[in-house]
Protein backbone atom coordinates (compact mmCIF):
# COMPACT_ATOMS: atom_id res chain seq x y z
CA UNK A 1 0.00 0.00 0.00
CA UNK A 2 1.74 3.47 -0.83
CA UNK A 3 1.54 6.06 1.21
CA UNK A 4 -1.25 8.01 -0.32
CA UNK A 5 -3.85 5.49 0.14
CA UNK A 6 -2.77 4.92 3.60
CA UNK A 7 -3.26 8.37 4.50
CA UNK A 8 -6.49 8.31 3.14
CA UNK A 9 -7.61 5.18 4.97
CA UNK A 10 -6.30 6.75 8.35
CA UNK A 11 -8.75 10.07 7.38
CA UNK A 12 -11.56 7.88 7.25
CA UNK A 13 -11.26 5.90 10.27
CA UNK A 14 -10.62 9.23 12.13
CA UNK A 15 -13.95 10.37 10.86
CA UNK A 16 -16.20 8.05 12.21
CA UNK A 17 -14.92 7.43 15.01
CA UNK A 18 -15.18 11.25 15.80
CA UNK A 19 -18.61 11.20 14.62
CA UNK A 20 -19.82 8.19 16.72
CA UNK A 21 -18.47 9.99 20.21
CA UNK A 22 -20.26 13.06 19.48
CA UNK A 23 -23.88 11.31 18.67
CA UNK A 24 -23.68 9.23 22.28
CA UNK A 25 -22.89 12.93 24.09
CA UNK A 26 -26.18 14.13 22.13
CA UNK A 27 -28.32 11.02 23.96
CA UNK A 28 -27.31 10.45 26.78
CA UNK A 29 -27.17 12.98 29.61
CA UNK A 30 -23.67 13.86 31.35
CA UNK A 31 -23.97 11.60 34.37
CA UNK A 32 -22.80 12.09 38.10
CA UNK A 33 -21.09 9.13 39.22
CA UNK A 34 -21.39 10.73 42.63
CA UNK A 35 -25.40 10.83 41.92
CA UNK A 36 -27.78 7.73 42.84
CA UNK A 37 -31.32 7.40 41.46
CA UNK A 38 -34.14 9.13 43.11
CA UNK A 39 -36.79 6.40 44.08
CA UNK A 40 -39.88 8.38 44.61
CA UNK A 41 -40.93 7.25 47.82
CA UNK A 42 -44.66 5.47 48.36
CA UNK A 43 -47.59 6.48 50.24
CA UNK A 44 -47.78 5.48 53.69
CA UNK A 45 -50.67 4.83 56.19
CA UNK A 46 -53.21 3.65 53.84
CA UNK A 47 -56.78 2.56 55.38
CA UNK A 48 -59.89 1.75 54.17
CA UNK A 49 -62.92 2.35 55.80
CA UNK A 50 -66.32 1.47 55.53
CA UNK A 51 -69.00 4.14 54.74
CA UNK A 52 -72.90 4.37 54.82
CA UNK A 53 -73.18 3.17 51.30
CA UNK A 54 -73.43 -0.29 50.27
CA UNK A 55 -70.16 -1.48 48.35
CA UNK A 56 -68.19 1.62 49.10
CA UNK A 57 -64.54 2.23 51.25
CA UNK A 58 -63.46 5.53 52.13
CA UNK A 59 -59.43 4.96 51.49
CA UNK A 60 -57.48 7.38 52.98
CA UNK A 61 -53.60 7.61 53.09
CA UNK A 62 -50.56 9.85 54.05
CA UNK A 63 -48.88 11.46 50.71
CA UNK A 64 -44.60 11.40 51.09
CA UNK A 65 -43.63 14.88 51.44
CA UNK A 66 -41.94 17.13 49.02
CA UNK A 67 -37.80 15.49 48.66
CA UNK A 68 -35.03 16.13 46.84
CA UNK A 69 -35.97 15.57 43.29
CA UNK A 70 -39.37 15.73 42.50
CA UNK A 71 -43.08 16.48 44.67
CA UNK A 72 -45.75 14.19 44.33
CA UNK A 73 -48.70 15.65 42.20
CA UNK A 74 -50.99 12.48 43.10
CA UNK A 75 -51.89 8.87 43.24
CA UNK A 76 -53.04 6.19 40.71
CA UNK A 77 -55.44 3.93 42.21
CA UNK A 78 -55.72 0.04 41.27
CA UNK A 79 -58.52 -2.70 42.62
CA UNK A 80 -59.26 -6.15 41.93
CA UNK A 81 -61.19 -8.89 43.43
CA UNK A 82 -58.90 -10.78 45.62
CA UNK A 83 -58.29 -14.52 44.47
CA UNK A 84 -58.56 -12.92 40.67
CA UNK A 85 -55.82 -11.27 38.11
CA UNK A 86 -58.70 -8.66 36.71
CA UNK A 87 -57.05 -5.64 37.98
CA UNK A 88 -58.92 -2.26 37.48
CA UNK A 89 -57.31 1.33 37.65
CA UNK A 90 -59.61 4.38 38.64
CA UNK A 91 -59.49 6.76 35.65
CA UNK A 92 -57.90 9.91 37.25
CA UNK A 93 -54.45 10.64 38.55
CA UNK A 94 -56.09 11.34 42.56
CA UNK A 95 -54.99 14.35 44.54
CA UNK A 96 -55.46 14.84 48.18
CA UNK A 97 -55.10 12.33 50.09
CA UNK A 98 -58.44 10.57 50.79
CA UNK A 99 -61.14 9.19 47.55
CA UNK A 100 -64.27 7.20 47.70
CA UNK A 101 -63.95 3.55 45.92
CA UNK A 102 -66.83 2.86 45.17
CA UNK A 103 -66.96 -1.28 43.97
CA UNK A 104 -69.37 -3.50 42.39
CA UNK A 105 -69.79 -6.49 44.57
CA UNK A 106 -69.30 -6.42 48.65
CA UNK A 107 -66.10 -8.96 48.68
CA UNK A 108 -62.11 -8.70 49.94
CA UNK A 109 -60.56 -6.15 47.56
CA UNK A 110 -56.40 -5.82 47.12
CA UNK A 111 -56.49 -1.85 47.06
CA UNK A 112 -52.88 -0.32 45.65
CA UNK A 113 -51.58 3.11 45.71
CA UNK A 114 -49.20 4.14 43.41
CA UNK A 115 -47.30 7.97 44.32
CA UNK A 116 -46.61 9.87 40.87
CA UNK A 117 -44.25 12.82 40.75
CA UNK A 118 -43.95 16.03 38.96
CA UNK A 119 -41.43 14.09 36.46
CA UNK A 120 -43.68 11.54 36.25
CA UNK A 121 -41.81 8.83 37.62
CA UNK A 122 -43.86 6.29 40.28
CA UNK A 123 -43.08 4.54 43.50
CA UNK A 124 -43.38 1.11 44.44
CA UNK A 125 -47.35 0.35 45.30
CA UNK A 126 -48.97 0.55 49.02
CA UNK A 127 -51.16 -2.49 49.55
CA UNK A 128 -54.20 -3.33 51.38
CA UNK A 129 -56.75 -5.75 51.32
CA UNK A 130 -60.22 -4.71 52.16
CA UNK A 131 -64.19 -5.10 51.98
CA UNK A 132 -66.92 -2.91 51.99
CA UNK A 133 -70.39 -3.74 53.35
CA UNK A 134 -73.05 -5.08 51.35
CA UNK A 135 -75.33 -2.53 53.05
CA UNK A 136 -73.06 0.06 54.53
CA UNK A 137 -72.94 1.08 58.13
CA UNK A 138 -75.50 2.81 60.09
CA UNK A 139 -75.31 6.79 59.55
CA UNK A 140 -74.17 7.50 63.23
CA UNK A 141 -70.82 6.00 62.23
CA UNK A 142 -70.43 8.13 59.22
CA UNK A 143 -71.36 11.52 61.09
CA UNK A 144 -69.10 10.47 64.34
CA UNK A 145 -66.41 9.29 61.92
CA UNK A 146 -66.22 12.98 60.45
CA UNK A 147 -66.13 14.57 63.95
CA UNK A 148 -62.91 12.88 64.82
CA UNK A 149 -61.40 13.15 61.32
CA UNK A 150 -62.42 16.80 60.68
CA UNK A 151 -62.53 18.30 63.75
CA UNK A 152 -60.12 15.66 65.97
CA UNK A 153 -56.74 16.24 67.14
CA UNK A 154 -55.92 12.82 67.07
CA UNK A 155 -52.64 13.45 68.97
CA UNK A 156 -54.48 14.76 71.89
CA UNK A 157 -57.96 13.58 71.73
CA UNK A 158 -59.30 16.94 72.04
CA UNK A 159 -61.23 19.06 69.29
CA UNK A 160 -61.06 21.95 67.04
CA UNK A 161 -63.52 24.38 66.30
CA UNK A 162 -63.16 24.20 62.87
CA UNK A 163 -62.18 20.97 60.08
CA UNK A 164 -58.52 20.89 60.63
CA UNK A 165 -58.16 23.55 63.05
CA UNK A 166 -58.92 26.34 59.66
CA UNK A 167 -59.41 28.77 62.67
CA UNK A 168 -58.12 28.20 65.71
CA UNK A 169 -59.22 28.95 69.26
CA UNK A 170 -57.70 27.86 72.08
CA UNK A 171 -60.40 28.30 74.43
CA UNK A 172 -62.25 25.65 73.73
CA UNK A 173 -62.76 23.80 76.95
CA UNK A 174 -66.35 22.81 78.11
CA UNK A 175 -67.36 21.78 74.71
CA UNK A 176 -64.97 18.80 74.55
CA UNK A 177 -67.20 17.02 77.20
CA UNK A 178 -69.79 16.88 74.17
CA UNK A 179 -67.50 16.18 72.07
CA UNK A 180 -66.01 13.40 73.59
CA UNK A 181 -69.26 11.87 74.82
CA UNK A 182 -70.67 11.24 70.91
CA UNK A 183 -67.38 9.39 70.79
CA UNK A 184 -67.79 7.52 73.65
CA UNK A 185 -71.61 6.50 73.28
CA UNK A 186 -70.04 5.17 69.62
CA UNK A 187 -67.53 3.22 71.31
CA UNK A 188 -70.23 1.76 73.17
CA UNK A 189 -72.14 0.39 70.29
CA UNK A 190 -69.28 -0.72 68.37
CA UNK A 191 -66.92 -2.20 70.97
CA UNK A 192 -68.11 -5.43 70.43
CA UNK A 193 -68.26 -5.92 66.76
CA UNK A 194 -65.35 -3.50 65.84
CA UNK A 195 -62.76 -3.83 68.24
CA UNK A 196 -60.11 -2.53 66.52
CA UNK A 197 -61.79 1.14 65.84
CA UNK A 198 -62.88 0.49 70.08
CA UNK A 199 -59.22 0.11 71.02
CA UNK A 200 -58.27 3.40 68.50
CA UNK A 201 -61.29 5.29 70.59
CA UNK A 202 -60.31 4.10 73.88
CA UNK A 203 -56.44 5.85 73.02
CA UNK A 204 -58.45 8.81 72.10
CA UNK A 205 -60.11 9.01 75.81
CA UNK A 206 -56.77 8.69 77.04
CA UNK A 207 -55.34 11.30 75.37
CA UNK A 208 -58.07 13.80 76.10
CA UNK A 209 -57.78 12.93 79.96
CA UNK A 210 -53.81 13.13 79.90
CA UNK A 211 -54.03 16.47 77.85
CA UNK A 212 -56.98 17.99 80.62
CA UNK A 213 -59.69 17.94 77.65
CA UNK A 214 -57.62 20.78 76.46
CA UNK A 215 -58.30 23.04 79.52
CA UNK A 216 -56.32 26.56 78.87
CA UNK A 217 -56.80 27.48 82.50
CA UNK A 218 -53.23 26.15 84.16
CA UNK A 219 -53.03 25.91 88.03
CA UNK A 220 -50.03 24.31 89.17
CA UNK A 221 -51.52 23.46 92.75
CA UNK A 222 -54.49 21.49 90.79
CA UNK A 223 -53.71 18.10 90.89
CA UNK A 224 -56.70 17.14 88.53
CA UNK A 225 -55.68 19.78 85.70
CA UNK A 226 -59.35 20.28 85.20
CA UNK A 227 -60.03 23.55 87.78
CA UNK A 228 -61.12 26.24 85.82
CA UNK A 229 -62.49 29.58 86.78
CA UNK A 230 -65.93 28.60 85.21
CA UNK A 231 -68.03 26.55 87.74
CA UNK A 232 -70.43 25.14 84.68
CA UNK A 233 -67.53 24.16 82.53
CA UNK A 234 -66.00 22.12 85.79
CA UNK A 235 -69.05 20.69 86.34
CA UNK A 236 -69.71 19.68 82.52
CA UNK A 237 -66.23 18.23 82.14
CA UNK A 238 -66.58 16.47 85.28
CA UNK A 239 -70.29 14.88 84.25
CA UNK A 240 -68.12 13.67 80.36
CA UNK A 241 -65.32 11.86 83.46
CA UNK A 242 -68.10 9.87 85.24
CA UNK A 243 -69.30 8.76 82.37
CA UNK A 244 -65.86 7.92 81.04
CA UNK A 245 -65.72 5.89 84.44
CA UNK A 246 -69.42 4.00 83.46
CA UNK A 247 -68.58 3.22 80.09
CA UNK A 248 -64.86 2.11 80.37
CA UNK A 249 -64.50 0.48 83.71
CA UNK A 250 -61.63 2.62 85.16
CA UNK A 251 -61.71 4.95 88.72
CA UNK A 252 -59.04 6.56 87.33
CA UNK A 253 -61.94 9.35 85.64
CA UNK A 254 -64.22 9.20 88.45
CA UNK A 255 -62.14 9.62 91.21
CA UNK A 256 -60.71 13.00 89.31
CA UNK A 257 -64.19 14.28 88.94
CA UNK A 258 -64.55 13.58 92.55
CA UNK A 259 -61.58 15.96 93.49
CA UNK A 260 -62.77 18.35 91.19
CA UNK A 261 -66.21 18.77 93.05
CA UNK A 262 -64.67 18.14 96.39
CA UNK A 263 -61.90 20.80 95.50
CA UNK A 264 -62.67 23.20 92.82
CA UNK A 265 -66.59 22.73 92.34
CA UNK A 266 -69.02 22.56 95.79
CA UNK A 267 -66.39 25.04 97.59
CA UNK A 268 -67.75 27.82 95.35
CA UNK A 269 -71.42 27.60 96.68
CA UNK A 270 -73.18 30.38 98.50
CA UNK A 271 -76.37 31.03 100.46
CA UNK A 272 -78.94 33.73 100.92
CA UNK A 273 -82.45 33.92 101.78
CA UNK A 274 -82.96 32.50 98.12
CA UNK A 275 -81.24 29.30 98.91
CA UNK A 276 -77.45 27.52 98.35
CA UNK A 277 -76.64 27.58 94.59
CA UNK A 278 -73.33 27.85 92.54
CA UNK A 279 -72.10 30.79 91.02
CA UNK A 280 -71.23 31.16 87.52
CA UNK A 281 -67.48 31.68 87.79
CA UNK A 282 -64.88 33.15 90.28
CA UNK A 283 -64.98 36.13 89.72
CA UNK A 284 -66.35 38.43 92.83
CA UNK A 285 -68.62 40.43 91.21
CA UNK A 286 -72.39 40.69 90.29
CA UNK A 287 -72.12 39.20 87.33
CA UNK A 288 -68.99 36.30 88.55
CA UNK A 289 -71.49 35.35 91.61
CA UNK A 290 -74.86 34.35 89.46
CA UNK A 291 -76.19 31.27 90.65
CA UNK A 292 -77.42 30.55 86.31
CA UNK A 293 -79.00 27.56 84.94
CA UNK A 294 -76.35 27.08 83.08
CA UNK A 295 -74.10 25.97 86.08
CA UNK A 296 -76.87 24.84 89.00
CA UNK A 297 -78.34 22.33 86.68
CA UNK A 298 -75.26 20.20 85.64
CA UNK A 299 -73.59 20.66 89.45
CA UNK A 300 -77.14 19.38 90.50
CA UNK A 301 -76.37 16.25 87.78
CA UNK A 302 -72.80 15.81 88.99
CA UNK A 303 -73.59 15.61 92.72
CA UNK A 304 -76.47 13.04 91.88
CA UNK A 305 -74.13 10.86 89.85
CA UNK A 306 -70.99 11.20 92.15
CA UNK A 307 -73.06 9.64 95.04
CA UNK A 308 -74.76 6.74 92.96
CA UNK A 309 -70.60 6.27 92.50
CA UNK A 310 -69.63 6.51 96.12
CA UNK A 311 -72.40 6.32 98.29
CA UNK A 312 -71.56 9.50 99.88
CA UNK A 313 -74.12 10.81 101.40
CA UNK A 314 -72.69 14.51 101.21
CA UNK A 315 -73.48 14.33 97.33
CA UNK A 316 -77.06 13.49 97.66
CA UNK A 317 -77.66 16.29 100.07
CA UNK A 318 -75.92 18.40 97.48
CA UNK A 319 -77.97 17.20 94.42
CA UNK A 320 -81.26 18.05 96.71
CA UNK A 321 -79.88 21.55 97.56
CA UNK A 322 -79.50 22.20 93.89
CA UNK A 323 -82.23 20.66 92.65
CA UNK A 324 -84.02 23.08 95.53
CA UNK A 325 -82.58 25.82 94.08
CA UNK A 326 -83.41 25.15 90.55
CA UNK A 327 -87.06 24.20 91.50
CA UNK A 328 -87.31 27.98 93.57
CA UNK A 329 -85.70 30.55 91.34
CA UNK A 330 -84.74 29.07 87.69
CA UNK A 331 -87.79 26.94 86.96
CA UNK A 332 -90.77 28.57 85.26
CA UNK A 333 -94.23 26.92 85.69
CA UNK A 334 -94.24 26.28 82.06
CA UNK A 335 -91.32 23.87 81.87
CA UNK A 336 -88.80 26.56 81.07
CA UNK A 337 -85.61 26.84 82.50
CA UNK A 338 -84.29 29.91 81.32
CA UNK A 339 -85.36 32.58 79.02
CA UNK A 340 -85.22 32.35 76.37
CA UNK A 341 -85.43 27.91 76.41
CA UNK A 342 -82.01 26.18 76.01
CA UNK A 343 -82.45 22.79 74.93
CA UNK A 344 -78.96 21.87 77.02
CA UNK A 345 -80.34 23.56 80.58
CA UNK A 346 -83.24 21.88 79.49
CA UNK A 347 -82.18 18.17 79.12
CA UNK A 348 -79.51 18.93 82.00
CA UNK A 349 -81.91 19.30 84.76
CA UNK A 350 -84.42 16.53 83.25
CA UNK A 351 -82.01 14.19 83.29
CA UNK A 352 -80.79 15.40 86.99
CA UNK A 353 -84.21 14.83 88.03
CA UNK A 354 -84.52 11.23 86.30
CA UNK A 355 -81.40 10.42 88.34
CA UNK A 356 -82.77 11.60 91.65
CA UNK A 357 -86.11 9.68 90.96
CA UNK A 358 -84.18 6.48 90.71
CA UNK A 359 -82.17 7.43 93.64
CA UNK A 360 -84.98 8.34 95.78
CA UNK A 361 -88.31 6.58 94.22
CA UNK A 362 -89.62 9.83 94.69
CA UNK A 363 -92.47 10.92 91.88
CA UNK A 364 -92.13 14.36 92.06
CA UNK A 365 -88.62 14.02 90.51
CA UNK A 366 -89.29 11.97 87.49
CA UNK A 367 -92.39 14.74 87.06
CA UNK A 368 -90.37 17.40 86.96
CA UNK A 369 -87.86 15.35 84.21
CA UNK A 370 -91.08 15.12 82.28
CA UNK A 371 -91.81 18.59 82.15
CA UNK A 372 -88.88 20.10 81.18
CA UNK A 373 -87.74 17.77 78.69
CA UNK A 374 -91.77 17.46 77.06
CA UNK A 375 -91.55 21.40 77.07
CA UNK A 376 -88.44 21.45 74.89
CA UNK A 377 -90.68 18.87 72.16
CA UNK A 378 -93.58 20.38 72.25
CA UNK A 379 -93.10 24.68 72.92
CA UNK A 380 -92.62 26.45 69.66
CA UNK A 381 -90.02 27.96 72.01
CA UNK A 382 -87.64 25.82 71.09
CA UNK A 383 -88.87 24.41 67.72
CA UNK A 384 -88.57 25.08 64.50
CA UNK A 385 -91.29 23.52 61.62
CA UNK A 386 -91.52 20.51 63.94
CA UNK A 387 -87.56 19.84 65.36
CA UNK A 388 -85.56 21.40 67.45
CA UNK A 389 -84.75 25.14 66.22
CA UNK A 390 -81.14 27.16 65.02
CA UNK A 391 -79.55 28.06 68.95
CA UNK A 392 -76.96 30.24 67.27
CA UNK A 393 -73.84 29.78 65.39
CA UNK A 394 -71.33 30.31 68.24
CA UNK A 395 -69.13 27.53 69.69
CA UNK A 396 -71.70 27.27 72.69
CA UNK A 397 -74.48 27.72 70.83
CA UNK A 398 -74.11 25.18 68.24
CA UNK A 399 -73.55 22.46 70.89
CA UNK A 400 -76.37 22.67 73.10
CA UNK A 401 -78.62 19.96 71.04
CA UNK A 402 -75.66 17.42 71.66
CA UNK A 403 -76.08 18.12 75.48
CA UNK A 404 -79.68 17.23 75.28
CA UNK A 405 -79.96 14.49 73.11
CA UNK A 406 -78.60 11.95 75.07
CA UNK A 407 -80.77 12.57 78.35
CA UNK A 408 -83.84 13.37 75.91
CA UNK A 409 -82.95 9.46 75.08
CA UNK A 410 -82.38 7.95 78.47
CA UNK A 411 -86.04 9.62 79.45
CA UNK A 412 -87.35 7.91 76.36
CA UNK A 413 -85.90 4.42 77.40
CA UNK A 414 -87.13 4.98 80.98
CA UNK A 415 -89.78 2.49 81.21
CA UNK A 416 -90.86 4.50 85.07
CA UNK A 417 -91.93 7.87 82.73
CA UNK A 418 -95.24 8.60 81.80
CA UNK A 419 -95.79 5.99 78.73
CA UNK A 420 -97.24 9.08 76.15
CA UNK A 421 -94.52 11.33 76.97
CA UNK A 422 -92.05 8.43 76.18
CA UNK A 423 -94.17 7.22 72.89
CA UNK A 424 -94.10 11.09 71.77
CA UNK A 425 -90.19 11.65 72.82
CA UNK A 426 -89.84 8.51 70.73
CA UNK A 427 -91.11 9.99 67.29
CA UNK A 428 -90.30 13.44 67.93
CA UNK A 429 -86.52 12.24 68.14
CA UNK A 430 -86.51 9.68 64.83
CA UNK A 431 -88.11 12.62 63.30
CA UNK A 432 -85.31 14.85 63.67
CA UNK A 433 -82.79 12.16 62.96
CA UNK A 434 -84.91 11.91 59.46
CA UNK A 435 -84.68 15.09 59.18
CA UNK A 436 -80.92 15.32 59.53
CA UNK A 437 -80.47 12.60 57.55
CA UNK A 438 -82.01 13.80 54.58
CA UNK A 439 -80.18 17.11 54.75
CA UNK A 440 -76.91 15.16 55.06
CA UNK A 441 -74.69 15.33 51.68
CA UNK A 442 -73.07 11.84 51.55
CA UNK A 443 -71.39 12.22 48.33
CA UNK A 444 -68.92 14.76 50.34
CA UNK A 445 -68.28 12.26 52.80
CA UNK A 446 -65.68 12.65 54.59
CA UNK A 447 -66.49 16.42 54.65
CA UNK A 448 -70.24 15.10 55.40
CA UNK A 449 -71.02 18.69 57.77
CA UNK A 450 -73.93 19.15 60.00
CA UNK A 451 -75.52 22.66 59.42
CA UNK A 452 -76.68 23.94 62.61
CA UNK A 453 -80.41 23.63 61.94
CA UNK A 454 -81.24 20.46 61.02
CA UNK A 455 -83.52 21.11 58.44
CA UNK A 456 -81.28 22.51 55.96
CA UNK A 457 -78.41 21.42 53.99
CA UNK A 458 -74.82 22.55 55.14
CA UNK A 459 -74.50 25.55 52.77
CA UNK A 460 -70.40 25.73 52.71
CA UNK A 461 -68.31 28.08 54.44
CA UNK A 462 -66.21 26.75 57.65
CA UNK A 463 -68.04 23.91 59.15
CA UNK A 464 -68.47 23.78 62.96
CA UNK A 465 -67.50 21.21 65.30
CA UNK A 466 -70.43 22.40 67.59
CA UNK A 467 -73.28 21.58 65.07
CA UNK A 468 -70.95 18.66 64.00
CA UNK A 469 -71.53 17.17 67.26
CA UNK A 470 -74.92 17.99 67.86
CA UNK A 471 -76.35 16.00 64.52
CA UNK A 472 -73.61 13.27 65.33
CA UNK A 473 -75.14 13.06 69.04
CA UNK A 474 -78.75 12.93 67.72
CA UNK A 475 -77.60 10.36 64.67
CA UNK A 476 -75.75 8.31 68.16
CA UNK A 477 -78.72 9.03 70.57
CA UNK A 478 -81.14 7.54 68.10
CA UNK A 479 -79.32 4.74 67.04
CA UNK A 480 -78.81 3.91 70.96
CA UNK A 481 -82.93 4.22 71.09
CA UNK A 482 -83.86 2.27 68.66
CA UNK A 483 -81.55 -0.85 69.07
CA UNK A 484 -82.56 -0.76 73.13
CA UNK A 485 -86.20 -0.69 71.75
CA UNK A 486 -85.79 -3.70 69.38
CA UNK A 487 -83.92 -5.41 72.13
CA UNK A 488 -87.06 -5.15 74.45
Amino acid sequence: MNKYAFLFLMFIFSYYSCSSADENELDTPEINNNDTPVAVPPVTELKAQITQNPNELYLTWRNPKTWEGGQIIGVEIYYRPIGTTDEKKVNTLQSGEGYILKLPTAEPYSISLVAVDNLGRKSERSTITASPSSTGVPLADSCTYVLIEQFMDKNKGVFWKSPKNKIPDAFIYWQQAHAIDVVLYSYERIKDNNPILAATYREYFERWFQNHGNNYHHDNNDPTGFSNPYTDDMCWIGLTLLRMSEVLDDNKFADTARRLYDTYIITRKWTDDKGTGLPWNNENNSNGRSRNTCTNTPGCLMAAKLYQKFGDEKYLSDAMTLYQYAVKNLLKADGRMEEPPLTYTQGTFGEACRQLYHITGEKQYMQYAEKVINYTITSNRCLRNGILRDEGTSMDQSIFKAVFIPYAVNLALDKDADNTIRQNLILFLRKNADVLSANLNRGAYPEMYCSYYWGEKFSGGVASMGAQASGASLLEGVTRMNLALDNH
